[in-house]
C-alpha cells in the first residue's frame, strides 16, 4: 500500500482509532446555505481562550492593514462566554480601532468535547468551520492565530487573487504530506481564502474534519478542509512572499504539548521563545519579563514561562538569528520600534544561546 500507512492493516486500525471521534464531533457544528452572500470577505480567526494576548497582537497589527474589501473580523474562541478572561472583550474592543469585530464562542458541549479529545486539528475545525458558518461574506479568509500580518496590503492581495481565480479554494501552496502529493492539487489552509457559498451549499462541516480514505492506490490523511475540496473539486494557489507575515510554524502546537506536559525535553528549533514577545505586544509584558530578570541574574537554560519551563539549552545559534529578526520585524510592524523591553529581552536569550555553543 502506498501513501502514509506502510499496510493495509495499519490503514485501517487508523480508520478505527479516528473513527470515535468523528462520531463525537459530527453535530456540533451545522451551516446553512448563504443567500445572497455580501460581497468583500471576512477574516475568521480561531483564538484559543489560554492566549489572549496574541489575539489582541493580531488585531493591533490588523487595525493598521489596508482593507478596503474586509466587511468583518470574525474571532472563535475555544470556551464558552462566560469562561472567557476577564477583562478580554475591552481589550479587543481597544485594539480593532474602527474595523468591526465580532466574538463567537464554543456552546458548553462543544467546549466540553473539545476539552475531551485534546487535539489541535479539532480546535482548528471547529473555530473555523463556526466561522464560516457565521459569515456573511461570499469569501472568508481563514487566519492562524500565531501569523502575525507585516505588509499592510497582505489580505486585501489575498482576496483579490481569490476571487479573480474564481476557485472555491485559494491557498498559497499545493498540500505535500501524509499521502497527499501536489498532483492531487488540494491547498493548504493556511491564509487559505475560500468561497463559503460554494462551501456551505456543497459540503457539510463534518466533512471539512481530517479524515483517513484513499486517493487512488494511496492511503491518506486529510487534514482540514481537504475533503471538502475533494468534493467540491475546484482548489488554486499562489504563493505568498515570506516578508508578508512573522509565522512561527507550529508555536501554538508547541506550547500546547508544553502545557500539557507532552513534548518536554529541549527542542533545537523550538519556536517557543518568540511567544513572550507576541504576549508582550498584546499588552502583557509579565511573561517576558519573568524571563528577563532569570537570565540577567542566573543564565539558566530552563526558563520560567506560565508556570512551566521552557529549557532551552538545545537552541541553536543559526535558529536563534532566525528567532531574533523575526520578533524585531513583528516589534517594528506593530509599533515602529524594538521597545527597551523587548530589546533586553533577546539581548538575554542571544546571551544565553551563544553560552548554548550550537
Amino acid at each position: 500500500m502506498q501513501g502514509k500507512y506502510p499496510n493495509w492493516l495499519a490503514y485501517q486500525a487508523a480508520r478505527l482509532k479516528r473513527a470515535p471521534m468523528v462520531s463525537q464531533l459530527r453535530d456540533l457544528v451545522s451551516w446553512d446555505p448563504l443567500i445572497e452572500p455580501e460581497e468583500g470577505y471576512t477574516v475568521v480567526i480561531g483564538c484559543m481562550a489560554a492566549l489572549p494576548d496574541v489575539a489582541v497582537t493580531n488585531l493591533n497589527l490588523m487595525r493598521r492593514m489596508n482593507m478596503p474589501s474586509a466587511k468583518e473580523v470574525i474571532l472563535v474562541f475555544d470556551r464558552p462566554e462566560d469562561q472567557m478572561p476577564e477583562g478580554l472583550a475591552d481589550r479587543i474592543e481597544e485594539a480593532r480601532g474602527e474595523m468591526p469585530v465580532r466574538i463567537l464562542n464554543y456552546t458548553e458541549k462543544q467546549h466540553a468535547v473539545a476539552e475531551r479529545i485534546k487535539w489541535g486539528w479539532v480546535y482548528a475545525w471547529m473555530s473555523w468551520s463556526k466561522g464560516i458558518g457565521a459569515s456573511t461574506t461570499r469569501h472568508v479568509l481563514l487566519h492562524d492565530l500565531d501569523a502575525m500580518p507585516v505588509n499592510p496590503d497582505f489580505f486585501e492581495r489575498r482576496y483579490e487573487l481569490a476571487r479573480d481565480s474564481g476557485k472555491a479554494f485559494f491557498g498559497i501552496r499545493w498540500y505535500k504530506g501524509n499521502g497527499v502529493v501536489p498532483e492531487d492539487e488540494l491547498t493548504t489552509t493556511f491564509e487559505m481564502v475560500l468561497d463559503a457559498q460554494v462551501m456551505r451549499a456543497k459540503t457539510r462541516p463534518i466533512q471539512g474534519f481530517n479524515t483517513i480514505r484513499r486517493l487512488g492506490k494511496r492511503a491518506c490523511d486529510l487534514d482540514t478542509f481537504l475533503y471538502s475540496q475533494l468534493i467540491v473539486g475546484d482548489s488554486g494557489q499562489a504563493p505568498i512572499d515570506e516578508g508578508d507575515m512573522v509565522h512561527p510554524s507550529q508555536m501554538i502546537c508547541q506550547y500546547t504539548d508544553m502545557v500539557a506536559g507532552r513534548n518536554t525535553a529541549p527542542m533545537p528549533k523550538t519556536n517557543l521563545p518568540l511567544m513572550p514577545a507576541y504576549m508582550h505586544l498584546g499588552g502583557h509584558s509579565e511573561p517576558m519579563l519573568d524571563i528577563t530578570r532569570h537570565l540577567e541574574d542566573t543564565g539558566d537554560a530552563r526558563l520560567p514561562f506560565m508556570g512551566k519551563t521552557l529549557d532551552v539549552s538545545r537552541l541553536t545559534s543559526h535558529h536563534w538569528v532566525w528567532l531574533e529578526a523575526e520578533a524585531r520585524k513583528l516589534g517594528i510592524a506593530a509599533y515602529g520600534e524594538v521597545d527597551e523591553i523587548l530589546d533586553r529581552y533577546l539581548a538575554g536569550l542571544r546571551k544565553r544561546v551563544e553560552a548554548n555553543g550550537v
